[in-house]
């Protein structure tokens, strides 16, 4: 599906001709000027939003640095007429100070190119030629000069090094770029299964929909029509190639759109711009990068956003009421955060909310932070936090920017600053943040005694015995052990503290005889009927996870 801009319509009626020029205020009828340089360009496909991507590049790029921007345009892929069409008026702009002319080769039915007519009126002018996304034949006389473009392989790759599962349903339209990028894919995914497809591949895709929960697109033209069957049945979606579609998606936080490859259209132009007025005698393959719901504010993202006229900065809607309750820390940059390291924030109306952390005592911060009450403010998407811990001369500064928000998950880019002693002690930034909505609150439900035994065996804490806590209304527990005629006994620790917030359940103790303080963190998977379900994410030395599990069940 190639999608037709109204804007690019209406330039082919006001310029009267088939092939889009430039048609700059400054020009007069016969194509002089008052002599202000100027920068060629001659592309193809005008219609498509890849190209109009790099008219608009190009454009910004000119009027930065001063020059005329002169745009060409072909109507389609086989028009390279129009392009010979665009280099026979170039020849007519007598009194113009051309710079170089970069040139994206558009090609007939035969295989015609304009490289000849390029290549001599750039011989002509003696004037450089940059090639912009398609190369030219060996025995082309344009072969030898620098040329800057996608390297679909290496985008292939890269896409699969953000789909998290092996098995995918991935369509690649039956071209160059598309089967580029399938092979790589497949290369680096070999589970998954690559199937060719149309520009509109509704039957091609309904047809294997239950199959599959991820589906990639390694081009995005099929996309858009299939859109709403793939979110009505739940799929995982990422597309190369981006649409305003996609971009709404990513701005609305749809968790299953996962996001876009995108090919960097804007830093490619501006690149060739550069190479032609230096004169460069080389190129360079531009990396793609990934769009997810977390980078809209990225700097690399805001020329596409702008392009769609979508918001540079999405302000979410009655974020105040939609921010209202708990929420727990689940992933950061999209891996799970092991239990021992989660944050609890509960959000009440105004500015007041409650700050719990799970943190172990090997942290250089040795702190307990139990619904520590911090203030807060939003501003638009940011939010502005502070929670301070006077006994230990500690404060914990947040300033996140919230990307979407649901009835469940938050997403968000955190900035944290730690102070210690009133000077600033560690910051972390740019962290890729989900938080999950909390709904169930234990910490009444868990008071009483309790007995159980490990029921993963991963677990260093695992010791395949049973185990026996009391959990008293005033934060302080009892921990029992059996002793050699198996009665339950006491154990006499120094400290015994424990809390649970929402979910999260931490404990710290120490032993008589002993100043080492002991911490064990939890999330409460369930109570009822008598039972308790206790289970957390662990991590290796290695920096994997695993999920810890325990079973209990009250003592009468």
């Amino acid at each position: 599906m190639k999608k037709i801009a109204k804007w690019a319509m209406a330039a082919a009626f006001i310029c009267g001709a088939s092939v889009f020029t430039a048609c700059s205020s400054d020009d007069d009828k016969n194509g002089n000027n008052d002599g202000t340089p100027a920068l060629v360009l001659i592309a193809k496909t005008g219609s498509i939003d890849y190209f109009q991507q790099i008219e608009s590049a190009f454009r910004d790029a000119c009027k930065e640095k001063g020059l005329q921007a002169l745009y060409y345009s072909t109507t389609g892929d086989n028009a390279y007429d129009e392009q010979v069409e665009a280099v026979k008026q170039l020849e007519q702009l007598k009194d113009k100070s051309i710079k170089g002319v970069i040139y994206a080769p558009s090609h007939g039915l035969n295989g015609e190119t304009a490289d000849a007519e390029v290549a001599a009126f750039a011989k002509k002018r003696g004037i450089p030629v940059i090639l912009l996304d398609s190369k030219v034949d060996a025995n082309s006389p344009l072969a030898g000069c620098p040329f800057f473009g996608t390297d679909d392989t290496a985008a292939g790759k890269a896409m699969a090094k953000e789909v998290t599962a092996d098995k995918v349903a991935a369509f690649a339209v039956k071209n160059s770029p598309g089967i580029e990028r399938a092979e790589a894919f497949k290369a680096v995914k070999p589970d998954a299964d690559i199937y060719p497809c149309s520009e509109n591949a509704n039957s091609d895709i309904q047809a294997v929909i239950d199959q599959y929960d991820d589906f990639v697109f390694m081009n995005g033209t099929p996309l858009p029509a299939a859109l709403d069957m793939l979110k009505k049945a739940g799929k995982n979606i990422y597309t190369f190639d981006i649409y305003d579609e996609f971009l709404d998606e990513l701005i609305a936080g749809n968790p299953m759109f996962k996001g876009i490859i995108v090919q960097n259209t804007f830093l490619m132009t501006q690149k060739a711009v550069d190479a032609a007025l230096a004169g460069a005698k080389e190129g360079e393959m531009i990396p793609t990068f990934f769009i997810n719901g977390f980078n809209l504010y990225d700097d690399i993202v805001q020329p596409y956003l702008k392009f769609y006229n979508k918001p540079a900065a999405p302000v979410i809607d009655n974020l105040p009421e939609k921010l209202q309750g708990k929420w727990m820390m689940a992933e950061i940059d999209g891996k799970p955060v092991p239990t021992d390291s989660k944050q609890v924030l509960t959000y009440e109306s105004g500015s007041k909310f409650y700050y719990s952390l799970s943190i172990s005592a090997a942290s250089d911060l040795n702190v307990w932070v139990n619904h520590c009450e911090g203030s807060y403010t939003i501003n638009g998407n940011k939010l502005s936090q502070v929670v301070e811990l006077p006994n230990a001369n500690i404060k914990f500064m947040h300033s996140p920017t919230i990307i979407s928000i649901t009835d469940n998950n938050m997403f968000l880019i955190a900035y944290n600053e730690t102070y210690v002693d009133g000077k600033s002690y560690r910051i972390t930034k740019d962290l890729k943040e989900r938080k999950v909505r909390v709904t169930h609150d234990y910490s009444a439900d868990v008071i009483g005694t309790w007995e159980g035994r490990q029921t993963s065996d991963e677990d260093t804490y695992s010791d395949g015995l049973l185990h026996r806590w009391e959990f008293k209304a005033d934060g302080t527990f009892v921990y029992y052990r059996l002793d050699n005629n198996g009665e339950w006994v006491a154990d006499v620790n120094s400290m015994a503290e424990y809390f649970v917030d929402g979910v999260l359940m931490c404990m710290r103790w120490k032993n008589v005889g002993n100043d080492i303080e002991y911490r064990e963190s939890w999330e409460i998977a369930s109570i009822e009927n008598g039972k308790m379900n206790w289970t957390a994410i662990r991590q290796k030395t290695d920096g994997s996870t695993y999920t810890a599990t325990f079973q209990m069940s009250k003592v009468k």
